[in-house]
């Protein structure tokens, strides 16, 4: 997988631009989004922390990484969830003030997690989308198809792109 810094670096990045070149209000799009942005980039990761609750018990890394977490689902309920608050016009009085309004960080949280498995199936091994339900696998694995002596130093070399962009 791309490490946590390229997940976040892209979802600040990406957001941000959206926030400069479409939004272009900045009252109505305050830069909060873009650090909720990063979070919701790695929340698909925090099944490591599930790892580490859960390893005493016998399972292992492998049964529990990229399992519900890196699923279609996380995005698609946090979607969900910012559609009945938005639909509804239900939205926290402190986060107003801000001017951040509840459906839209569920928005961008799933904005975020989806970037997530986007650069989990382009760059390195694959996703089960539709875990538990169906068992289809995805994942282009780029870095697989570079010579060996690249293979080590592609993934940090994003990052250095991206922290230098």
């Amino acid at each position: 997988m791309p490490y946590a810094l390229t997940h976040i670096l892209a979802a600040i990045i990406l957001i941000e631009l959206f926030r400069e070149y479409f939004a272009k209000n900045n009252k109505k799009f305050p830069r909060y989004y873009v650090l909720i942005a990063a979070l919701g980039s790695i929340l698909p990761d925090f099944d490591f922390a599930l790892f580490y609750i859960l390893s005493p018990f016998g399972f292992t890394l492998g049964q529990i990484h990229r399992t519900f977490l890196h699923t279609l689902f996380v995005p698609l309920i946090l979607l969900l969830i910012g559609l009945v608050f938005w639909k509804l016009r239900i939205n926290n009085k402190k986060l107003a003030i801000r001017h951040v309004k509840l459906s839209y960080t569920f928005f961008i949280l799933s904005v975020g997690s989806l970037l997530h498995l986007i650069l989990d199936v382009i760059f390195v091994g694959s996703i089960v989308p539709f875990y538990p339900l169906y068992n289809y696998s995805i994942g282009l694995n780029l870095v697989d198809t570079l010579p060996n002596q690249i293979q080590g130093i592609f993934l940090p070399t994003i990052d250095a792109i991206l922290i230098i962009i």
